[in-house]
């Protein structure tokens, strides 16, 4: 293999290769936590990789340089990372010692937990894809660190309310470093910058009001006064999905929700979204989540 070679590891498989600890034992494939334990430096991996689920990252010690995409960006301590889907990620270079804490799941994760799809929706877009660091103030940071003690705490409780707690804690974490982005972050943004970031959000907007009916591309280009394959591209170059895959996965969280927390019938909810029958919307919520809607609600409640 050759410097240049990009291989495809997820962050579980990282992570598991520097757990000190041994952490990595204690949690399953959809979501870990990464304790101040764990230190990156150039023997941590020695060859760039693509990642296949999301990483939010708190450096708690340290400065150096990572390769996000193949640009090099330096990292500090007090630094908020976020690491996206389909990322490739070079960890650490000559001379780089990093002590990070945080948390790594999976779209399942996601999927099982969120609360409103816009919360990931946001953080991964706004995560632009080549300066995806945040610099927090120190409340903001404090209070990243309080909630990923509150999830690690959670996690090692292991008691019957601790999939609860995470799943608070979770969301609460997604909705601070959305402050952080909207109104934080002292980044500078040029104006076209600015002006596609505006796009996204009034797309996130128009997606968790109308993701119930709407699930056309098209509608939602109208809307925003561009065309579907402008959009596409946005949304392509923000977040590395589809414009089509944005809202499949909002039309899922809404399907999950009802499941959840209704007590409509499978076909009504089916009604509720839009579906032709529901057959069409069974097929559509196996396709994604790899169960059928009455398992899935048999399962989780």
């Amino acid at each position: 293999m050759t410097h240049k070679d990009i291989v495809f590891h997820n962050l579980h498989d990282l992570f598991k290769m520097i757990d000190k600890n041994g952490d990595f034992q204690k949690n399953n494939n959809d979501f870990f936590i990464i304790r101040e334990s764990h230190d990156l430096d150039e023997n941590s991996y020695k060859y760039p990789f693509r990642t296949d689920n999301c990483a939010i990252m708190l450096v708690v010690e340290g400065e150096g340089k990572i390769q996000i995409n193949l640009e090099e960006i330096i990292v500090k301590k007090d630094d908020i990372v976020i690491f996206t889907p389909n990322s490739i990620i070079h960890p650490a270079h000559k001379d780089s010692y990093i002590r990070a804490r945080g948390i790594v799941f999976s779209d399942s994760f996601v999927q099982k937990n969120i609360r409103h799809m816009h919360y990931i929706n946001e953080v991964i877009f706004f995560s632009e894809r080549n300066t995806p660091i945040l610099h927090p103030g120190i409340n903001e940071r404090e209070t990243i660190r309080f909630l990923l003690d509150k999830i690690s705490l959670a996690d090692e409780q292991e008691n019957y309310y601790s999939k609860d707690i995470i799943n608070h804690y979770f969301n609460a974490l997604l909705l601070e470093l959305m402050i952080i982005y909207r109104y934080n972050d002292t980044r500078t943004i040029d104006s076209k910058t600015s002006r596609k970031k505006d796009l996204i959000n009034q797309f996130l907007i128009l997606l968790s009001e109308h993701s119930k009916k709407e699930r056309a591309v098209e509608f939602y280009a109208e809307k925003l006064f561009v065309t579907p394959s402008y959009l596409t591209r946005i949304v392509k170059e923000a977040s590395g999905e589809s414009t089509r895959t944005i809202i499949t996965n909002s039309v899922i969280i809404e399907a999950r929700d009802l499941l959840l927390n209704s007590n409509l019938s499978i076909t009504q909810i089916a009604e509720e979204l839009n579906f032709s029958d529901q057959s069409f919307f069974g097929k559509f919520f196996k396709k994604k989540m790899k169960m059928s809607p009455k398992m899935f609600r048999a399962k989780m409640k």
